[in-house]
């Protein structure tokens, strides 16, 4: 029996000291409280505590957390009643205040994000909830971060993941915004004819441009073999008559080739032509 006792004694020695080794994992903190009262804050590594005068209060976790916040019914400023859920991410750094100064850290986080989208989105119409996501999301981080230092966190961000307006309000858009590309294919197909028309009657007027131009080159063209002639037969009348009547042996000649032709009818006075024809070439 009295060989007993030592064993004992030496058992409770080592369960006493193996009882006060603590591994604190990595992202993690451990809040240590000695008789009751918050001590100090282990963090990663092999920590020691005094065993049955120290105990953990609790263990926290230092790594990004990401908070649901249930959909809920907010009505807007017009009377809109939208369907509004979000998504918190926020971080510990001081163990011990979000440990102490908030009962529960996560209902609290939950409802300051509802309330105040309550809050905000109240105080918008339908229009401008839909239009200002990223504004909703500032005000919400901004309010959460006024109660974050006394919570012991950090809010990295927050974000609005879906607003829902009712059935018949997203009818009524979907006519609009039908209605609306209905509208905008209107004035396009109308600018397009329009623009058509332009660049016919600009081509048309350039067209006849082109052929005035021609016909001024043409009977300049006249006008100058007329004065080659002249200055060869000087005689400005038979120099007149040889051309037209070049010009129609020309016609003549097209006449005859073509594959369509299969009569050609002279003019009675055909011969005064030919005859003047002959008469210069002598």
């Amino acid at each position: 029996m009295e060989a007993i006792i030592p064993i004992l004694i030496v058992f409770f020695i080592i369960v006493t000291l193996l009882w006060g080794i603590r591994i604190v994992h990595q992202q993690e903190a451990l809040i240590v409280e000695r008789l009751g009262k918050y001590n100090r804050t282990l963090y990663a590594g092999l920590r020691f505590i005094i065993p049955y005068l120290e105990n953990i209060r609790a263990k926290v976790s230092l790594k990004e957390q990401v908070m649901n916040i249930e959909k809920q019914d907010v009505i807007t400023k017009d009377n809109a009643i939208v369907s509004v859920d979000a998504v918190a991410y926020y971080q510990i750094v001081s163990p011990e205040k979000a440990v102490y100064n908030i009962e529960n850290l996560e209902y609290a986080i939950i409802q300051t994000v509802q309330t105040n989208l309550r809050d905000i989105i109240g105080g918008m119409t339908l229009d401008e909830v839909l239009q200002s996501r990223e504004k909703i999301n500032m005000k919400i981080r901004e309010t959460l971060q006024g109660v974050a230092d006394d919570w012991g966190i950090i809010v990295k961000r927050t974000e609005v993941k879906e607003i829902k307006p009712p059935k018949n309000i997203v009818d009524a858009m979907t006519k609009q915004m039908e209605a609306e590309r209905n509208k905008r294919a209107m004035i396009t197909e109308a600018e397009g004819k329009k623009q058509a028309e332009v660049l016919e009657a600009e081509g048309y007027k350039l067209a006849k441009y082109q052929e005035a131009e021609a016909i001024e080159r043409l009977g300049q063209a006249q006008a100058n073999a007329v004065k080659a002639l002249k200055e060869i037969i000087d005689n400005s009348e038979i120099a007149s008559q040889f051309l037209i009547g070049d010009r129609f042996v020309s016609s003549l000649k097209e006449i005859a080739n073509s594959n369509n032709s299969k009569i050609i009818v002279l003019p009675p006075n055909v011969e005064n032509i030919f005859k003047i024809l002959n008469e210069n070439k002598k």
